[in-house]
């Protein structure tokens, strides 16, 4: 059997559809607070992995806004905070997710989330999203207590799946789980919708490089 462990959030769920809101609560300031919560979210996930300290990924994403908040100077209330934050769990699926995952699963694949999200916001994420039984495990951070792309992160995987070590895919849009998951020996697939987007040169190279989910079809036929 073949494990294919998909990143969620910018691969599966698309993170900034929370523009809308922040459109209309924010108005013109909306596009630059949503670029910058969303790297933030991300950097801190890497200082807490780098300084070996664990919050959930959710106080990541708390303390991002706050900053996204200072920085940009738009005085939220504590209203629009918990509204946020609260959005990050009602996240929409790109369109052609149930079909993929639905195709992969007739082709008798190990179908796995493979997310830094906390397990109980995956599961209100996917169930809300109409994802979640596409999924035959959901993997999170959380059981190591660190974040990606961390060894321990691709080490739980490896130990969960039903694949050997070997036959292990990750599928993701994001160039630092990809380089992480190649340094710990997983095969890749890039999704690269942009194709002037390059791998940080830390000299790894995916397995795969492809524009859009749907080409996995065809990828493990």
């Amino acid at each position: 059997m073949t494990t294919i462990a998909f990143d969620i959030y910018g691969t599966l769920i698309k993170p900034y559809a929370i523009g809308q809101l922040l459109q209309e609560i924010l108005g013109a300031k909306a596009p630059a607070f949503n670029q910058l919560w969303r790297e933030k979210q991300l950097e801190y996930s890497f200082r807490q992995a780098a300084m070996k300290e664990f919050q959930y990924f959710t106080h990541c994403t708390k303390m991002a806004l706050e900053y996204s908040d200072a920085v940009l100077q738009t005085q939220l209330s504590e209203a629009n905070k918990k509204r946020l934050l609260e959005a990050y769990r009602q996240l929409p699926a790109y369109p052609q997710v149930p079909e993929v995952l639905q195709s992969l699963k007739d082709q008798g694949l190990e179908i796995v989330a493979f997310s830094n999200g906390a397990h109980r916001d995956l599961i209100a994420l996917f169930e809300h999203a109409e994802i979640v039984n596409y999924f035959d495990q959901v993997i999170s951070v959380d059981e190591v207590r660190t974040f990606k792309p961390a060894p321990e992160v691709y080490q739980l995987l490896a130990q969960k799946a039903k694949a050997d070590q070997d036959q292990i895919w990750l599928v993701s849009s994001n160039a630092f789980d990809i380089i992480g998951a190649r340094a710990f020996g997983l095969k890749t697939a890039w999704v690269r919708p942009n194709p002037a987007a390059i791998l940080d040169p830390f000299g790894y190279e995916s397995t795969a490089i492809i524009k859009e989910l749907s080409e996995l079809v065809s990828l493990f036929a």
